[in-house]
């Protein structure tokens, strides 16, 4: 039976498996799960790290930046694990499409695909990488309840379950992001590009609006440009 299950528990059992061979065998799925979990929170990582570096909206980057700070967490977590079971965690393992197929289903149990209406004004870059974050953070919390009852290692189980409460928060969060663009009240504020302060141009402004920057002489006509984004136009002090 595995360790740590109250007796009495109605929830089912599971035996170890009796021979060294199928441990081995076991213990080598617990490490592909721990690899693939690990790959997708690099790649995870790697999302939070271009988004913002694209991107504007100060309100934006910050909120990316703390997603990309959750997850090199979980990256940590998981590479501690594999060090723990003597693997080294730095070797970049290959996708394995068998482990995650059956979560990257829209339909799977679990999946609650973004279902809001598309009429924000403007940020349209910015919006397709929220879409592209939450579908990724949908799969994740699907792919790691997967993980969970798949795995046999008591730790790793409880790890997997953790990181799926962290990405349902993740999937939340981007849910509540993606909403607020498209609120008329939510403000247009863009990075200052000559000194990096932020310049705020108010709810709902028109294509062609001016304002400055209140902590350097630049001045600026705001605009959409051909991708439906916001952007600014340097005008003469």
């Amino acid at each position: 039976m595995r360790t740590g299950r109250p007796s009495g528990s109605s929830a089912p059992s599971r035996t170890a498996y009796p021979t060294d061979p199928e441990r081995a065998l076991a213990a080598e799925h617990d490490i592909a799960l721990a690899r693939e979990a690990l790959r997708l929170e690099r790649e995870a990582v790697a999302r939070y790290v271009d988004h913002p570096a694209a991107s504007d909206d100060p309100r934006l980057v910050s909120y990316w930046e703390s997603l990309r700070r959750n997850e090199a967490h979980h990256s940590e977590l998981l590479a501690a694990w594999l060090r723990r079971h003597g693997e080294d965690p730095h070797p970049e393992a290959p996708a394995r499409a068998d482990l995650t197929a059956a979560a990257l289903d829209p339909e799977a149990t679990g999946r609650h695909p973004l279902m809001l209406p598309d009429g924000a004004r403007g940020q349209t870059s910015d919006r397709a990488a929220l879409h592209g974050d939450y579908d990724f953070e949908d799969e994740a919390v699907v792919i790691y309840g997967h993980f969970a009852y798949a795995c046999e290692d008591r730790e790793l189980m409880e790890l997997f379950k953790e990181l799926a409460r962290s990405e349902s928060g993740h999937r939340n969060g981007l849910r509540r992001v993606i909403r607020s663009l498209q609120e008329a009240a939510r403000p247009v504020v863009l990075f200052c590009p000559l000194c990096g302060w932020e310049i705020d141009f108010g709810p709902v402004p028109s294509d062609g609006a001016e304002a400055r920057c209140l902590m350097c002489p630049g001045r600026f006509r705001l605009h959409l440009n051909d991708r439906g984004d916001w952007a600014l136009e340097r005008l003469a002090p």
